[in-house]
């Protein structure tokens, strides 16, 4: 297999199409079964796939192979991060970081564990650390200005959610919450621009339209309220009794 069979692999799993990445990837391996870089790309693939167990196996194989690989480490424990064994992701991104300590990614997702734990400090510890190596990096700002909002430190939430829009405007979700600081600080009409901003992108986040309709509350605009109550009761039936928000 040549070096396009890889490239090709590696555009169909960028494309979402993984269950072809994946067949080219194990026909490269059946001919160099120890391409650390393949076995990567075949482990990347198949987590998009929910093949848990498969995807650790190609894992290992490629740290067997090469155990100061800090993307293998970082890949190991994002795994676990994504299937909630929030502890032992730690300990591989950990390894990664020892590793690589510049790599930004592994912050993150420590951060993202950090804060499902409940160690708010931890956690922005490690977003300062994800934006000192990378200042563009929307998510961290974003995941930072989450923590400070749930400490009630709004304004400095703010500040974070300006620069992720900053760097990316286009994120439902940053205007949302950016509406709820705002409105938290008493400034409604800021925050229903905010929550308008947020519906605009995305018209079913139930998350903005249940924001909207208490900030219109406040403003003593029941009538229209109830219109976004309306919204999101319809939104719900359609999604299903079972729908996790």
């Amino acid at each position: 297999m040549s070096s396009d069979d890889k490239i090709k692999g590696m555009m169909y799993a960028s494309i979402g199409r993984y269950s072809e990445a994946i067949t080219i990837f194990n026909e490269v391996l059946d001919t160099s079964p120890d391409d650390v870089g393949v076995l990567m790309c075949r482990a990347g693939a198949l987590s998009r796939m929910g093949s848990f167990a498969k995807a650790l196996e190609s894992i290992e194989k490629a740290l067997e192979l090469d155990p100061l690989r800090a993307d293998a480490w970082f890949l190991k424990g994002l795994l676990f991060y994504q299937r909630g064994n929030l502890i032992k992701a730690l300990g591989y991104l950990e390894q990664a970081l020892d590793i690589d300590p510049r790599h930004a990614e592994a912050w993150c997702i420590s951060g993202n564990c950090y804060y499902y734990i409940g160690d708010f400090q931890k956690a922005m510890d490690c977003y300062e650390a994800t934006i000192d190596i990378e200042r563009e990096y929307p998510k961290a700002w974003y995941n930072k200005g989450v923590v400070l909002s749930d400490i009630r430190l709004y304004n400095e939430a703010l500040q974070c959610y300006d620069e992720a829009l900053r760097i990316n405007p286009g994120v439902a979700v940053v205007w949302t919450n950016k509406g709820y600081c705002m409105a938290m600080l008493n400034k409604y009409e800021e925050a229903l621009d905010c929550l308008d901003r947020a519906l605009d992108i995305n018209p079913e986040d139930v998350t903005a339209l249940n924001n909207k309709a208490a900030t219109l509350r406040r403003l003593g605009r029941d009538e229209e309220a109830a219109e976004y109550d309306e919204k999101v009761r319809e939104l719900m039936i359609a999604r299903g009794p079972h729908t996790v928000m």
